[in-house]
């Protein structure tokens, strides 16, 4: 019998290699190692060192404002049939995510309650927003879970809820989020860590997003309205978000703008965001650790490339819209653009008057063939070119060191998304005041030297907004204006498409679209001119300046401007031009497999509008 008690007692120890239920969740740590691997949910757009993901520049491709060598084939789905994929690896992924942080939630009431312990529950409240964000803007409504489901469980075909109860649900998770966390490096809010800051710039884009979303898909009647709603209780829901995140952060905005002053731009380019005011959220990296990154390559020729229809968003230096600007606006000179229109243009896209391209601080160790000013068009002599001619600056690292061995932190989450949002909102609910230009979008102006926005001239200006270019031609000005800024002040951090699609002008701004570059002439100047390249450092007798000439095999439109897609014939003057269909495209559709095992089981789950 004595034998008999020791084998039981030994048969009851717990695994000293596993976690279990009832040796784990008793200290913050233990909540702090699980939340660890809640990081993975956050974008890697670098080029790793290990090769695994995409680099970040293609963070705004499929829009309007960036394109690749070829037509996008999310963009030109003429003749599609609209038949969803058996799977797409989004729908399981999150809701195996969501039931993990379940999983956190649930159990984080076993450790003692402190401001650590608090601070690793908010993280999970975070990321549980996170994910359910990802999907309400993937796929609409979708069912909510709250606890961790056994695979046997009847809730397994629970009903897609509504888009309005997913928003709410976000919403509510982030404000658990906001409560618990702390603010950035304070107590447990350390570097590289969720903070209190970001759960409230989440809240406002969540608020923001589906607020519009409501309000601009209900007045145009589109499939995707939510019937009964006009996104007014959303949208009242982000000034006094923001308002709490201004009350801490005040005026605080990042300014070391690095050896060429330039605030804006070097904000995305430090090793140690934990010093850069207004940066809320960001992936750290450090070679030192094997994760780095190529981050370089965001600024050096490559397949994606801006379009013209950034170029011509852009305000003057003054704070009027090119057409109305009494300022001499030479479109054929990228060097007077960067002069004359608003100075985030020259700290976010390349001009050729700092030199060429190799000389910059920075770049001497970049493989670029030739110390080119102006990018090659055509991939004639590299694969390194730029197909509209337009490069991106904004982020340059300027760091030799950083050469396919980066260590620069990935800004994710900033205080000017928030600022914006409140603009927004307010706007559109049409509340909006000089003061609260002032705190907001002319906060972000000062920074860089921008002439401030003024409520009454822009209310007079006569300016015909086009949905072709993201406008409403039915709000009012400094609703459209907030837009324009908020491109500007955004670009190619991701935000374009989703902008897009909430305003429900996809559609109008795609079809029919045929992207333009920059003015081919400057470039044939340059090109063609043996004493300009050997000035810049081309070598005649090593690369053959021939190769470099430009005009042979090429085709621009008839106003002057590059055609990137001059190969493909729907792409050229006569072609048709992209196509996405207005009925389906701003929602993914469910996956088939995910529809049919509901079925198999007696259960429905609904497709989205547009697909079968």
């Amino acid at each position: 019998m004595s034998f008999y008690s020791c084998v039981e007692d030994f048969l009851e120890r717990y695994p000293l290699d596993a976690m279990t239920d009832a040796t784990y969740f008793t200290s913050p740590n233990d909540l702090k190692v699980m939340a660890n691997g809640f990081y993975r949910l956050l974008p890697r757009y670098h080029f790793q060192s290990q090769g695994n993901g995409p680099m970040n520049n293609f963070l705004d491709a499929n829009t309007d404002i960036q394109v690749g060598t070829g037509p996008s084939g999310f963009l030109f789905q003429r003749g599609a049939s609209g038949q969803a994929p058996a799977t797409d690896g989004s729908w399981n992924g999150n809701f195996n995510w969501i039931r993990q942080i379940n999983y956190l939630i649930n159990n984080a009431r076993r450790v003692d309650v402190s401001v650590e312990s608090n601070q690793y529950t908010g993280e999970a409240y975070f990321f549980r927003a996170w994910v359910y964000l990802n999907m309400l803007e993937r796929y609409g409504d979708v069912p909510i879970y709250t606890e961790v489901l056994d695979t046997d469980s009847e809730r397994l075909y629970k009903a897609r809820d509504s888009r309005y109860d997913v928003a709410k649900f976000i919403i509510q998770d982030l404000d658990s989020a906001i409560v618990n966390l702390g603010w950035k490096n304070t107590s447990f809010a350390t570097p590289g860590r969720v903070t209190k800051e970001a759960a409230l710039v989440m809240k406002a884009r969540t608020a923001l997003f589906e607020g519009s979303w409501e309000r601009y898909h209900g007045s145009k009647n589109t499939p995707f309205a939510v019937e009964g709603r006009d996104g007014s209780e959303f949208l009242q829901l982000v000034e006094p978000t923001i308002q709490q995140l201004i009350d801490h952060q005040g005026t605080n905005l990042f300014t070391n703008g690095g050896p060429f002053n330039e605030a804006y731009n070097q904000l995305f380019s430090q090793q140690d965001a934990s010093s850069s005011a207004g940066v809320f959220l960001y992936r750290i990296y450090d070679v030192n650790e094997i994760v780095g990154h190529n981050f370089y390559d965001l600024v050096v020729d490559n397949a994606q490339a801006l379009t013209w229809k950034l170029v011509g968003s852009y305000l003057d230096k003054e704070g009027v819209p090119q057409e109305l600007s009494a300022l001499p606006l030479d479109y054929a000179s990228l060097n007077n653009l960067g002069e004359n229109l608003d100075p985030r243009f020259r700290q976010s896209v390349w001009t050729p008057d700092r030199g060429p391209h190799q000389q910059i601080q920075g770049y001497g160790t970049t493989p670029s063939p030739l110390p080119l000013r102006y990018p090659q068009l055509n991939n004639v002599f590299s694969a390194n070119y730029t197909s509209t001619g337009l490069r991106r600056w904004k982020g340059a690292i300027l760091d030799n060191n950083e050469w396919r061995n980066g260590s620069t932190d990935e800004v994710l989450i900033r205080y000017a998304e928030g600022l914006l949002a409140l603009a927004e909102a307010k706007a559109i609910l049409g509340t909006i005041n000089q003061s609260d230009l002032d705190k907001t979008v002319n906060l972000l102006r000062e920074r860089v030297g921008m002439a401030p926005m003024s409520l009454a001239d822009i209310n007079s200006w006569p300016v015909n907004y086009s949905a072709e270019n993201g406008f409403e031609p039915s709000e009012s000005n400094i609703v459209n204006e907030i837009r324009r800024e908020r491109l500007v002040e955004l670009a190619f951090e991701g935000h374009r498409q989703n902008d897009l699609k909430r305003w429900a002008v996809f559609h109008q701004v795609i079809n029919d679209w045929k992207p333009k570059g920059a003015h081919y002439q400057e470039f044939v100047d340059y090109y063609n001119d043996p004493s300009i390249l050997e000035a810049d450092g081309v070598n005649p007798g090593n690369t053959g300046i021939w190769a470099l000439t430009m005009g042979e095999d090429f085709d621009i439109f008839s106003d002057g401007h590059i055609n990137p897609f001059f190969r493909n014939p729907d792409f050229r003057s006569s072609g048709e031009g992209f196509f996405i269909e207005p009925g389906r495209v701003y929602l993914s559709p469910i996956p088939r497999n995910e529809i049919e095992v509901y079925s198999d089981a007696g259960y429905e789950l609904t497709q989205n509008p547009g697909w079968f």
